[in-house]
């Protein structure tokens, strides 16, 4: 059982800010989140983390890299389809 606390997609911005993600669009992330889980982008994002046990990006990790993969692995999946 989980004992996490849900958090808001304004909480979820700021945890990956804080953990380094850099989001210059806070509009549009808010957007992105409340379509696309946070836990769906969290394997695009596996990858820029420096450390995956504190869930640290390494400097440089960009939100819009991680929707660029995302978006990326959708139209190579739509192309097999």
């Amino acid at each position: 059982m989980y004992n996490k606390k849900e958090l808001t997609i304004k909480e979820q911005i700021s945890q990956l800010k804080e953990r380094g993600l850099n989001i210059s669009d806070d509009d549009n992330a808010n957007h992105l989140l409340s379509h696309i889980s946070y836990y769906r982008l969290a394997g695009y994002w596996w990858p820029m983390q420096s450390d995956k046990e504190n869930h640290l990006f390494k400097p440089g990790s960009q939100f819009r890299d991680v929707l660029a993969l995302y978006n990326f692995d959708r139209e190579l999946e739509h192309c097999y389809l």
